[in-house]
């Protein structure tokens, strides 16, 4: 059913700034007039409802009301972070650090949704202390020694070639160790990164272990990654029963996971050697 209008003109109605919700709305298309309701028309253009913020009160909001007029705030850069439009057509905010190539980076997986920072750990003689909204890296005296000892041993330490030095027997104790380890095999290892130049210590009660074994020509050896230093090398002849002192005293140019351990050698026969007593150590 087609409606028309009376006769009457708009501009004599009373003005008014809203409209009721049982109101009809007046159109014509193509020389035709159509009437529809108020409801109607809004559900149509799809603006039922409002826009309202949420979240903190606090917080910066994206929405300004200006009046009548709602706007949506532009995201922008910031100090440190990055606003972009992502290849879903989303707003992507990311940080906008750049890690340098040079050096051990603090920032880890920066692509990620939550990249890591890694903790500052304090080495061999480096010490950290956090001081306001710093981090102060000093040097500090590193300590470098080790010492095993050996005492009361009636282990003896078998000799299959006189051409051939040998590792000395015996379950040793271990003492104080600074940026070393010990074994009780009488074996001392290197453990720091720091490049070094020590002095070794040796010294031993040694004697033959056999009754009868007089005269014999025994050595001391200090021994670096399971190898003699042959310039270390300390001599006495020995006879059973009657056992003497050889002490060495040597400096070492020392890198990372060297080792070291004392050596023996009968230079005379095969007959076994006792050490009954040691301290090996590094000062």
């Amino acid at each position: 059913m087609v409606r028309r209008a009376t006769g009457r003109r708009k501009s004599d109605f009373v003005a008014q700034d809203t409209v009721p919700a049982n109101s009809f709305m007046d159109y014509f298309v193509d020389n035709t007039n159509y009437r529809i309701s108020y409801t109607n028309l809004v559900s149509g253009f799809g603006v039922t409802g409002t826009i309202v913020t949420t979240g903190s009160g606090t917080a910066t909001p994206v929405l300004e009301k200006d009046g009548t007029i709602n706007k949506i705030r532009n995201i922008e850069n910031g100090s440190g972070i990055a606003a972009s439009i992502s290849g879903t057509n989303g707003v992507e905010v990311k940080h906008n650090f750049t890690v340098d190539a040079v050096g051990l980076p603090i920032m880890l997986n920066t692509t990620a949704i939550s990249p890591t920072f890694v903790s500052l750990f304090a080495g061999s003689g480096i010490e950290l202390n956090a001081s306001s909204n710093s981090i102060v890296i000093n040097a500090k005296d590193a300590l470098y020694g080790a010492q095993v000892t050996l005492q009361d041993n009636a282990t003896a330490t078998v000799i299959a070639s006189t051409a051939t030095p040998v590792l000395v027997a015996g379950t040793f104790v271990i003492g104080e160790l600074d940026n070393y380890t010990g074994t009780t095999a009488g074996r001392i290892q290197y453990t720091n990164a720091a490049a070094i130049t020590q002095t070794i210590h040796a010294s031993m009660s040694i004697a033959p272990s056999t009754s009868g074994d007089n005269n014999q020509d025994l050595s001391l050896y200090i021994a670096k990654n399971g190898a003699v230093i042959a310039t270390t090398e300390i001599s006495a002849v020995v006879s059973y029963g009657a056992a003497t002192n050889l002490c060495i005293i040597t400096n070492v140019d020392i890198a990372q996971n060297d080792y070291f351990e004392m050596f023996v050698q009968n230079n005379s026969t095969t007959g076994n050697i006792l050490v009954s007593r040691a301290i090996f150590g590094v000062d």
